[in-house]
């Protein structure tokens, strides 16, 4: 067999401006806070599509107002959604460009298209707001929206995944050289069921945020916190499930790396036990649905982050263990610290995520001004 490593660009000869733990921690910062919005996108999307199409079917009143409600903010939030999955996009090129660059060419007709995706998925999701605002049935236009985000999901999870497995590239070239082929990659397919069952369980949980608002009357109140407890009681044991089939989808000798690992067993640890804490405040929420306190959905949102952080971190040493058999060693990257840069930058960080919260305020404002009027 050829050796993968002479498919690998050569490294760049500037070397990196900041340590590579000062990186590899601002991707994990910002990575969490993508999966935490797109949990907010794709799971409040797939339950309120479901409240939408019983209330308009079957004439519930209280259904229709919650997946309204949930509709109204999903633009606002694929906004976050976006803005908070470059940021961890550029961290990735930094670091592991000349694996990233390489896998994108391979699958690249796939990889331009996330792009009109995203752009599509977003108009559908307007669309929805609109009809929410009015009151009128907008689940079919939900069923447009879940599986094209779903499908971006999936093509991100197939690049990340075939850009850690240099061995299977020129076979992939072999069968297209226009980047039209499509790797099928069991791991893939886990890595994706993992972020999509983390979406719906986390996502279900933190829908009873949106019972927080002050014009929430008692009825939407008590039924978004139902759904929230039922779907996170029902939804982690799968996505249990398939974090250990994708523990297993790994090749043998990352699985005994995985094994050997002190840190891998302590993630895997601490990702079962915040799911568990999920499930337990999905249960809690369910057995007092009925209170006014903002206290139980605001804890709740804690275990969901640890569950997510854990995973990011996971991810992350599964990459390094796998580009490592092949020689890619990111620790090893030449670095010379411009501190002067690394100031702005983290001036420009902070500034962003400000803007960003500074952005929400005001839309929110804007709406319950709007909904006064």
């Amino acid at each position: 067999m050829a050796d993968p490593m002479r498919f690998l660009p050569t490294a760049d000869p500037i070397p990196l401006p900041a340590p590579v733990w000062l990186f590899k921690s601002l991707s994990y910062l910002t990575l969490t806070l993508h999966f935490a919005f797109l949990s907010l996108l794709l799971g409040g999307l797939a339950l309120a599509l479901v409240w939408n199409a019983w209330g308009h079917l079957r004439g519930a009143r209280t259904a229709r107002d919650a997946s309204n409600r949930v509709a109204g903010v999903l633009p606002m939030v694929t906004t976050y959604v976006i803005n908070l999955g470059i940021p961890p996009l550029l961290f990735l090129q930094v670091l592991y460009g000349r694996a990233f660059f390489a896998s994108s060419v391979l699958i690249g007709a796939w990889w331009i298209c996330v792009v009109f995706a995203v752009m599509a998925a977003y108009a559908v999701l307007y669309r929805m707001a609109n009809l929410a605002k009015k009151d009128l049935a907008w689940w079919k236009w939900g069923l447009l929206a879940l599986p094209i985000l779903a499908a971006v999901g999936r093509l991100l999870s197939a690049n990340m995944t075939l850009m850690i497995h240099p061995d299977r590239w020129n076979a992939l070239y072999g069968s297209s050289s226009h980047g039209t082929s499509f790797p099928n990659d069991p791991a893939a397919w886990w890595r994706w069921a993992v972020v999509m069952l983390s979406t719906l369980t986390l996502g279900g949980l933190c829908t009873s945020l949106w019972s927080l608002a002050r014009d929430t009357s008692p009825q939407v109140r008590e039924f978004l916190r139902t759904w929230a407890g039922i779907v996170a009681l029902v939804a982690a044991p799968f996505l249990a499930v398939a974090g250990a089939m994708a523990w297993g989808a790994q090749t043998e000798s990352v699985r005994a790396a995985l094994g050997a690992s002190l840190l891998a067993h302590r993630l895997a640890t601490g990702w079962l036990a915040a799911l568990s804490l999920s499930a337990l405040c999905g249960l809690l929420l369910f057995l007092f649905r009925g209170s006014r306190s903002w206290i139980l959905p605001v804890v709740s949102a804690l275990p969901a982050l640890g569950v997510l952080t854990c995973f990011v971190l996971a991810r992350d040493l599964v990459r390094d263990i796998s580009l490592s058999e092949f020689g890619f060693d990111v620790w090893k990257s030449a670095v010379h610290t411009n501190w002067a840069v690394v100031a702005v930058f983290a001036a420009a960080l902070v500034a962003g995520l400000a803007t960003l919260a500074w952005v929400g305020s005001v839309m929110r404002l804007a709406s319950a001004e709007s909904k006064h009027a």
